[in-house]
């Protein structure tokens, strides 16, 4: 995949590919997880809603909550 991100969120890496790709990266779990727990990640996972731009700003648009 070309279009393809991994989010830093403190120890959990949140792997973003376009959605026809979701299946590819889970063919490639375990190399993926060891690749990025080598990278001092205790958590791996993926973004079910796939690729997306502005991903980040979505949270920050969500009301708090009660």
């Amino acid at each position: 995949a070309r279009n393809f991100r991994v989010r830093d969120h403190g120890t959990i890496a949140r792997i973003e590919v376009p959605s026809e790709q979701i299946g590819r990266v889970l063919d490639h779990r375990v190399a993926v997880v060891q690749a990025l727990r080598e990278l001092g990640y205790l958590y791996v996972t993926l973004d079910l809603q796939g690729y997306r731009t502005g991903a980040m700003n979505e949270v920050l648009t969500q009301p708090a909550c009660p």
